[in-house]
């Protein structure tokens, strides 16, 4: 009996040690898939959030013209509210890289009220709504409105 005991206590067999590896593979693929759903929402939710900096900064825009005297555009570019010194350079979610002032990405105002926004990356923008290119509303803005350029 007690060499019996003996022969139970072996260590696991190469089937078992397989087996064990594989699960692990398994569980492994499917923490990875999860995480990189996670990345690409908050890269989208980013690229919003800084549609709304955008916005923001034309805020203080308006603020500054108002105060100076000075008639307001219809429109207030990244390039503008950036020599204005009214916004950092924005850091593209999708590249790492910041994104250059320019003219591409722009606020619409009526009146003094910032109406809608238009971001463009450096491969996607926030720029469209129902394939038509143009500013999307503010009120509207959503990570589904993503799309390629």
């Amino acid at each position: 009996m007690a060499m019996k005991a003996r022969l139970n206590q072996n260590g696991m067999t190469l089937i078992e040690l397989l087996a064990v590896i594989v699960i692990l593979g398994i569980i492994a693929s499917v923490g990875v898939v999860s995480i990189s759903t996670v990345i690409k929402e908050q890269k989208d939710r980013a690229f919003v959030a800084n549609a709304l900096a955008l916005k923001e900064s034309v805020s203080l825009y308006i603020q500054q013209e108002l105060a100076s005297g000075s008639t307001l555009p219809e429109k207030i570019t990244y390039k503008q509210l950036y020599d204005a010194m009214l916004i950092e350079q924005i850091k593209d979610p999708d590249t790492g890289k910041y994104l250059e002032p320019s003219d591409s990405s722009y606020v619409t105002l009526v009146g003094k009220t910032p109406t809608a926004v238009c971001l463009k990356g450096e491969k996607r923008k926030l720029c469209s709504k129902n394939n038509v290119e143009g500013p999307i509303p503010i009120s509207e803005l959503s990570t589904d409105l993503l799309t390629d350029n």
